[in-house]
């Protein structure tokens, strides 16, 4: 899976840059990508179940639909932009420690804006997977059944 996601976010979205290999190797190495993709899938499946399957309220409208979609999206900005923060910066690798800490390099302004491209991925992601995932729950919720989506 880890090299699935690594594709993902390197080929697919462009965030791969040859000259500051140490981070993504260590994104790599450490399972930064693992975690970084799980948390597209896992949260907003979390917020879906919640929504559909203990949200007892069966008035539930579109507009209370979007709100938690957004509310989904929001939460995997965060905890994406935090997971990634540690996995580039407190990851233990010393060869990143290094670069990061040599000016002249160019690592730390580069790795400082990572993490809020990494999360802004996973928020649109997350809008993504969040809708088709309402789609399928609610064919199967006898609370919010007649939601539109």
């Amino acid at each position: 899976m880890n090299e699935l996601f690594a594709a993902m976010y390197e080929s697919l979205f462009g965030v791969y840059n040859a000259n500051y290999l140490e981070i993504f190797t260590t994104l790599f190495d450490f399972g930064g990508y693992l975690r970084l993709g799980f948390l597209f899938i896992g949260l907003p499946l979390l917020f879906w179940l919640l929504f559909y399957y203990l949200w007892k309220y069966p008035y539930g409208r579109f507009l209370h639909w979007l709100v938690w979609l957004l509310a989904s999206a929001v939460t995997v900005l965060v905890a994406t932009w935090l997971v990634a923060d540690h996995a580039i910066f407190d990851s233990g690798n010393q060869a990143l420690a290094d670069a990061l800490g040599d000016a002249e390099s160019g690592y730390k302004a580069y790795a400082e804006e990572l993490p809020m491209r990494y999360a802004l991925i996973n928020a649109g992601l997350s809008l993504a997977v969040g809708f088709m995932a309402s789609l399928v729950m609610k064919q199967f919720s006898r609370i919010q059944m007649h939601l539109p989506f």
